[in-house]
């Protein structure tokens, strides 16, 4: 209303735009509550026990911060196990009816990102189960030619929705037994998990992109227990 009364005025067909005066009251913004580092390793503990085809996907978004699109539009060229490196540099994305492979929006978006231990260990476990699921499928498995080789992948081969993702998320903090939250909400626990791990302040500065390392170093202050930080780097190891 007030647009369209702004427009108005300017054609000179009112004095004034009355909607100017509308006080509108501040909407409070929700409290946002990441998890723990206790709470993401049990989430994490349980994808990894029940070899959850989307456990490295939540361990891109928990311990890198990817967001949704960026994780299942994430394919196995934009990977570099020789470097320890991933660039996020496309996205999956619904739009109406139809699931849009498009590059990130800013440059900044798809810089190269260093990876630690524990995210080379669950996307080597990845490979390793899609590689048996496109034998188990044989001729059926699909690849779209539109898209690389993704990551992750439905049973033949399909993208995955993104409204998939958030289902299976939501079924997993169930069965984890922890305090549900969103996969957008999910990525704000990344800067605690990482220092949990002992990953470099450096490297840390370099994933979350913080221009000042003094801004890296306060998270570092809030470091949790030993025990937290050796069970988290425990879901990193491949070998049993």
């Amino acid at each position: 209303m007030r647009s369209a009364l702004h427009s108005a005025v300017r054609q000179e067909l009112i004095d004034r735009n009355v909607a100017q005066l509308v006080q509108i009251p501040k909407q409070r913004k929700r409290k946002l509550v990441p998890w723990t580092s206790l709470e993401a390793r049990r989430f994490l503990e349980s994808a990894r026990s029940d070899s959850d085809p989307l456990y490295a996907a939540y361990v891109l978004v928990l311990v890198l911060g990817l967001r949704k699109g960026e994780v299942l539009g994430l394919s196995w060229e934009a990977v570099n196990f020789g470097q320890g490196t991933l660039v996020p540099d496309h996205q999956l994305q619904r739009v109406r009816r139809s699931l849009l492979y498009r590059e990130t929006k800013t440059e900044a978006s798809d810089a190269s990102l260093p990876m630690p231990n524990i995210v080379l260990a669950a996307l080597t476990i990845r490979r390793a189960q899609q590689d048996g699921e496109r034998d188990a499928a044989a001729e059926i498995w699909q690849q779209t030619e539109s898209m690389p080789s993704l990551i992750f992948t439905g049973r033949y081969g399909t993208p995955i929705d993104p409204r998939t993702l958030n289902r299976k998320f939501s079924a997993r903090c169930e069965a984890a037994g922890v305090r549900p939250i969103t996969v957008h909400d999910a990525r704000h626990t990344c800067a605690t998990l990482l220092v949990d791990l002992d990953v470099h302040p450096r490297v840390i500065m370099r994933i979350l992109r913080h221009a000042d390392q003094a801004v890296t170093m306060e998270i570092y202050a809030n470091a949790s227990s030993a025990a937290t930080r050796e069970a988290l780097r425990r879901l990193g190891d491949i070998l049993p």
